[in-house]
């Protein structure tokens, strides 16, 4: 079995979904995180020099996308099919789409642009993508079960991981009752409660 070295700051960020998925897939890794002094002296031996980067063995992957694909991939999280893979590329573009939005409030300087850019979020870009995806998790088991097949896979760990992170900086509305309900068997998954309990917020 390879070793696996994920690397990035002490935050959840780009790097949370892949931790989670590591958790789900009861796979032992190495959590590294740089603080702001040691990753200046790393930078220039890190591909594209950017994090996160994951080591498998001595190979090194950039690109967070690639590594939450690639972990998916290599513990049985991205699906059994192809029809499936692609259910869970189509919810990573949905989720992709909406997070330029959120992200851009993160880098807006101008305090009453950036306050704009939230309110625009909370009122209109959250409800259209919880929106999204209760249609979306409803051409599965009417909903009551995944997003895709009948287990856990990347794409709802990522979107449990969204609404994670962005709740924590702006005012979710409420969940649409179908992806209420898998929110909630998300975090209650054996290993990610487990996780989750120890991480703390």
């Amino acid at each position: 079995m390879p070793a696996y070295k994920l690397m990035y700051f002490d935050t959840k960020g780009r790097a949370e979904v892949i931790r989670l998925a590591f958790v789900v897939a009861g796979q032992s890794f190495e959590d590294k995180r740089f603080p702001m002094e040691e990753w200046q002296t790393v930078k220039p031996t890190m591909p594209q020099k950017q994090l996160p980067c994951l080591q498998v063995d001595g190979r090194l992957i950039p690109q967070s996308g690639a590594i939450m694909r690639y972990v998916a991939r290599e513990f049985g999280l991205y699906g059994d099919n192809n029809d499936e893979n692609t259910r869970v590329d189509v919810i990573i573009g949905t989720a992709e789409d909406f997070l330029k939005s959120a992200i851009a409030i993160h880098y807006e300087k101008d305090e009453t642009k950036k306050a704009e850019l939230k309110k625009d979020l909370e009122e209109n870009k959250l409800p259209q993508f919880f929106s999204l995806l209760e249609d979306i998790l409803k051409e599965n088991d009417d909903g009551d079960g995944f997003f895709v097949g009948k287990k856990i896979s990347l794409a709802d760990i990522l979107i449990y991981d969204i609404t994670d992170q962005v709740g924590a900086a702006a005012k979710l509305p409420a969940f649409p009752p179908k992806l209420g309900g898998l929110i909630d068997r998300v975090k209650n998954y054996p290993k990610i409660k487990e996780y989750l309990a120890k991480r703390g917020k």
